[in-house]
């Protein structure tokens, strides 16, 4: 019912100012609907050349692309896919590394992004 949605691309706002004003990466997002990584995974992230697999970013631009909306999302890393480690493991462990780099960055961003027009971020 809903395969016109599993697979395609929805682009972000490029940023590019505000990336290196701030010392972020930049990298493509692939999703899917649990923390696990199987091989399915693997095959789309090579695909896509993508660097990061999550489970929020394609719903959030999926509905933002609808919208004709403009999407910026910072992100971060708490388990590497390929690790040998379980992956619950390394979830927790870096959780909080993964809360402390937020809340430093977003506030960042926001300064950043404050007054300014899309074209100039």
């Amino acid at each position: 019912a809903f395969t016109e949605f599993a697979a395609g691309a929805v682009g972000g706002l490029p940023a590019s100012q505000l990336v290196s004003s701030n010392g972020f990466k930049t990298g493509i997002v692939t999703t899917g609907n649990s923390l696990d990584y199987i091989a399915e995974d693997a095959a789309i992230m090579e695909a896509n050349d993508a660097t990061v697999k999550d489970m929020e970013a394609a719903a959030i631009a999926e509905v933002c692309r609808s919208c004709q909306t403009a999407l910026l999302a910072i992100k971060v890393v708490t388990d590497i896919v390929d690790g040998d480690r379980p992956t619950q493991d390394e979830f927790l462990e870096n959780l909080g590394a993964a809360a402390a780099s937020l809340q430093r960055a977003v506030p960042e961003a926001l300064d950043f992004i404050a007054g300014k027009k899309l074209n100039e971020l």
